[in-house]
């Protein structure tokens, strides 16, 4: 479980098969071990092996994850946003962010990016079929970076993102066009579930 606050970037250096190594800061890697967690781009993964002279982690990625996330489509060189599992003990203090899983519903793409004020402004537009995921105000994770949706338009949405968050991510490197993983709120997918279970006619349409 992770709240979608970004703690540093990495760079991914290789792919070979389904393994993939990235270039991990000192501080995060020293928090990992073998088989431990880490959410990549909002992708949770496991880590396999760990090189601390090189700062250097590798993960296997299978294929459903490479089809449902833009891990598969990275480069050398590409930057992608890091964060440790949330705590056991962080859950008696404060929550920033929100809970996210790191299981990516969907890649979205990003439109139009535009200045306001001091802030940058996202439009990222998914498929349709997660439009009921989405509220107004409420939560959503772009690539692991826990940000608040607004202008919902069925499965597009609008996110403001202040400096700090720009400066700190790879949005940064984002520009019209890229594709962005999608995890929208578990609240949301649950409240849905539910209401589709205690519906009669779902299985009459």
């Amino acid at each position: 479980m992770f709240t979608g606050i970004v703690e540093g970037l990495g760079t991914l250096v290789k792919s070979a098969g389904n393994r993939v190594t990235f270039e991990i800061p000192e501080r995060i890697l020293e928090s990992m071990e073998i088989g431990g967690s880490i959410s990549i781009n909002g992708a949770c993964l496991t880590a396999v092996t760990i090189e601390e002279k090189r700062e250097r982690l590798s993960v296997d990625v299978s294929p459903e994850t490479r089809g449902k996330t833009n891990i598969g489509n990275l480069k050398p060189g590409d930057r992608v946003n890091l964060e440790l599992p949330l705590g056991v003990d962080e859950f008696s203090g404060r929550l920033d962010g929100h809970l996210v899983q790191g299981h990516v519903d969907t890649v979205g793409k990003i439109g139009r990016i535009k200045k306001s004020g001091n802030n940058f402004v996202f439009r990222v537009s998914a498929s349709r079929e997660f439009a009921h995921y989405l509220v107004e105000k409420g939560s959503v994770a772009v690539d692991g970076i826990s940000l608040t949706p607004y202008r919902v338009a069925g499965g597009s949405f609008s996110v403001s993102v202040i400096p700090h968050t720009y400066e700190n991510t790879t949005l940064q490197y984002r520009r019209s066009g890229a594709r962005v993983n999608v995890e929208f709120d578990i609240l949301a997918k649950y409240i849905r579930s539910s209401l589709d279970k205690s519906n009669p006619y779902r299985d009459k349409t």
